[in-house]
């Protein structure tokens, strides 16, 4: 990464550590465990970790760690989704695996055009080698299919596919708050050679877009404990606006 945007990033940081840590990873932390035990230490989610490794070492800031992290969230809302239901603990673990399967895949052809339905196609193919039935094939790429966001998602038929589908579109826009501006910008900035006062000209459109996000949840925890981790990222990117104008202001006069 060039050293201009290492160094925002570094500052992006900086802003972001003092914030504080939104209520969902503050509350949640007993499923949060649970799904961090499930991602690195169930064997069907290893061999998959493992194998989407090489295609996802950058992929534009969506790469193994923004999958990551929307696996974990992924299996740690279904947990939540569920836990008032009193399914069985192993019934429970069983979604929360499809549910990280489906996060550790779900940006698997980023780079493509309609990039969701490509990725459920890719998916597929990847997933045929795997001791699953096939409605939990289906069940994992119609939710890769839906987790576009602004796009009207398709009906997964049976509620157990549906909570899989909505809780990984949820995952993924929590991404939407301070993983933007820690993460994700400073590579797709560097990757597309934009200046930092292309940056700065185009922060407000960017802006708009993630205050939208939190009309979109989809869960019940989605829509009760998302709009704070969005509006913590929205300030985040205040702050990082006005260090761009405030270091930036000369290039951009000249």
């Amino acid at each position: 990464m060039d050293e201009v945007f290492l160094k925002l990033q570094r500052e992006a940081e900086r802003i972001a550590a003092k914030h504080r840590q939104p209520e969902f990873y503050v509350r949640f932390k007993a499923p949060i465990a649970l799904a961090k035990r499930l991602y690195y230490g169930h064997p069907q989610v290893a061999i998959l970790r493992n194998m989407v490794r090489p295609f996802m070492w950058d992929n534009l800031g969506h790469g193994l760690y923004h999958s990551s992290r929307v696996s974990l969230d992924t299996a740690t809302l279904v947990y939540v989704e569920l836990e008032a239901d009193k399914l069985k603990r192993n019934r429970i673990e069983r979604l929360m695996v499809l549910g990280i399967m489906g996060g550790l895949l779900h940006d698997i052809s980023r780079g493509e055009e309609n990039h969701a339905e490509a990725g459920a196609q890719e998916a597929a193919r990847i997933l045929r080698d795997f001791p699953l039935a096939d409605d939990e094939v289906r069940c994992i790429c119609q939710a890769i299919r839906n987790h576009e966001a602004f796009a009207t998602p398709i009906s997964c038929g049976r509620p157990w596919r549906q909570l899989i589908s909505d809780c990984l579109y949820d995952a993924d826009k929590f991404r939407w708050g301070p993983d933007t501006f820690t993460h994700t910008l400073w590579h797709i900035v560097d990757h597309q050679k934009i200046t930092p006062q292309e940056l700065i000209g185009r922060f407000p459109w960017g802006m708009s877009g993630i205050q939208r996000i939190p009309e979109t949840f989809r869960t019940n925890a989605g829509r009760l404990y998302g709009p704070e981790i969005i509006e913590t990222g929205i300030e985040i990117g205040k702050e990082i606006y006005r260090y761009l104008l405030q270091h930036f202001r000369e290039e951009i006069n000249d």
